[in-house]
């Protein structure tokens, strides 16, 4: 067994990764990517890209529902195979672009599962490593269940992979995955389910807005159930048979969507003194690990208030900085936008109502309702509402919440006000063009 020496090793080779890497090579850091599955990560794989490439003939089928009898006639019908066809040719490319691109950068990618063996040294495959500073960038996987016939849960990413989608599908949960992929799978053509075992869905947004959505999601034909814990999954002779609170449920694909915890099983990180909990990875300010200073760590294996591929892409910005200058640069998430791609979009920025309550934080509310704004009506969207949070004293943004077409884009814009400081006056007084969604800001602040 030899051992290779580099200054810095990542563990993980998905949107974490790559901006350490690249910067620190730049630096004349010798650099090594350990990474077991294919280099990109969860995002351009079986995450945000090919969800979205999915999404867009779905959105196509939607907007040709809303402007029914408003000029247009007949309706366009999704096609599955010829759409999960058009994805593989945005994910296919990606992991030997990336081997190409690190070679051409001098930084070596070791194909195999890493896991420490001492505070400096891992293990990779038949490969031993030393490394002066090493990066944790491992992300997050799939919840685990253990009730009878948890075996028969497929995963977010078999259902992105689907080259055929099953007549009737459940989703298991209430957040993000759940809700995207379940407006997905009913826009083309199949009978879907969300199951959460709380009191409420997408806890995680304003509940306000999120009540709207939910009305929305049920009034497409999308059932939502509450307090609906999964007892068990039976394999019957036609298909799967859910076992909630009440009643069963028959399905031909059940989705585990209830969230994705931090990817740390397997690392032996108590071999390298890198603390870690259920929410992952503990670091400091420069997201250096609160128990072993040459270890950092970036990305959805962090416990932090984000999971998302822009703010591992700052993460690891940031940790690239703080190793190569001993610390200079806190991290810094004010203005993190997130969206929620359903139909409609429901997007969010800074504080929810219920965190500023809780916080004591003094707010001024706007609630504005989009749906009879003209960009709105123009395209037939009845869903559509916004509330946005002021500070009283400084006119400061706490936050804004926005559910309807464009809200995704819309939030682009108050994120980037919130990040370089900039009153809500600057978003009601600014000349934006006509008639557009971003010109109702005016009116939503």
């Amino acid at each position: 067994m030899t051992t290779h020496s580099y200054d810095l090793a990542i563990i993980g080779g998905g949107p974490a990764c790559g901006p350490a890497a690249r910067r620190c090579r730049q630096a004349g850091w010798s650099v090594a990517i350990l990474e077991s599955g294919l280099l990109g990560g969860v995002c351009p794989h079986t995450g945000c890209n090919p969800k979205k490439v999915l999404m867009g003939p779905a959105e196509a089928v939607v907007m040709a529902r809303h402007l029914a009898g408003k000029g247009i006639t007949g309706e366009p019908q999704p096609d599955w195979p010829a759409m999960a066809a058009f994805t593989r040719t945005f994910t296919e490319p990606v992991a030997p672009w990336l081997a190409e691109d690190y070679r051409k950068a001098d930084i070596e990618v070791i194909h195999a599962r890493a896991a420490f063996t001492g505070p400096n040294t891992l293990r990779a495959g038949n490969t031993d490593i030393a490394a002066k500073k090493i990066l944790i960038a491992v992300g997050a996987t799939h919840q685990r269940f253990d009730f009878p016939g948890a075996e028969h849960l497929g995963t977010s990413d078999e259902f992105l992979a689907l080259t055929k989608l099953p007549a009737r599908i459940v989703f298991v949960g209430g957040g993000f995955i759940a809700f995207e992929l379940a407006h997905l799978a009913h826009v083309c053509g199949a009978r879907a389910t969300i199951l959460t075992h709380g009191d409420r869905a997408l806890r995680r947004f304003d509940a306000d807005a999120v009540s709207r959505l939910v009305a929305a999601t049920r009034a497409m034909g999308i059932a939502v159930h509450v307090n609906a814990p999964v007892a068990r999954i039976d394999k019957e002779p036609h298909g799967l048979c859910l076992s909630v609170p009440g009643h069963d449920i028959a399905a031909d694909m059940v989705v585990n969507a209830a969230g994705r915890p931090p990817q740390t099983r397997g690392l032996a990180l108590d071999l390298a003194n890198v603390a870690a909990g259920p929410a992952g990875i503990r670091v400091n300010e420069y997201l250096q690990s609160a128990t072993n200073p040459n270890v950092y760590a970036a990305g959805d294996c962090l416990d932090a208030p984000y999971a998302l591929t822009p703010t591992a892409d700052l993460e690891s910005r940031v940790a690239a900085e703080n190793m190569l200058s001993g610390n200079t640069t806190p991290i810094n998430r004010v203005g993190t936008p997130s969206v929620l791609f359903t139909q409609p979009p429901l997007a969010m920025a800074g504080l929810t109502e219920s965190e500023c309550q809780t916080q004591g934080i003094a707010y001024v509310k706007k609630e504005y309702d989009l749906a009879n704004a003209f960009p709105w009506q123009r395209l037939g969207e009845h869903p559509g509402y916004s509330k946005t949070l002021v500070s009283p004293d400084d006119d400061r943004i706490l936050g804004a919440h926005i559910l309807g077409h464009a809200a995704e884009e819309i939030i682009n814009v108050v994120a980037l006000a919130m990040r370089q400081g900039l009153p809500a006056k600057a978003l009601r007084e600014a000349i934006w063009a006509y008639p557009t969604c971003g010109y109702y800001l005016r009116y939503m602040f």
